[in-house]
């Protein structure tokens, strides 16, 4: 599967994965709703060099561990994520 579709494909699950289960932080909820803009500003055809910061992926990778025993679907998601942005260059 190719890297962007495999984000595209991630994101909807993390998306219905957000509607169910267990409620997040208020904080890890803003961070993974400004996570998702970012990467879908990221696609819109006015950007021409990709913008996603380190930062953004260092707390992705630290909010997948905290959420990794109370939501490991959600986990494994994030990594997922970072790995398809990683793939395409982000």
């Amino acid at each position: 599967m190719a890297p962007r579709q495999q984000l595209e494909q991630s994101i909807d699950h993390l998306r219905r994965e957000l509607a169910e289960g267990e409620p997040l932080t208020p904080e890890d909820r803003k961070l993974l709703e400004r996570t998702l803009q970012e990467v879908a500003a990221e696609f819109d055809e006015s950007h021409t060099e990709p913008s996603i910061t380190d930062s953004l992926y260092e707390e992705l990778q630290e909010l997948s561990e905290r959420v990794e025993k109370t939501r490991p679907n959600l986990s494994v998601l994030l990594g997922r994520i970072v790995d398809s942005l990683s793939q395409l260059g982000f």
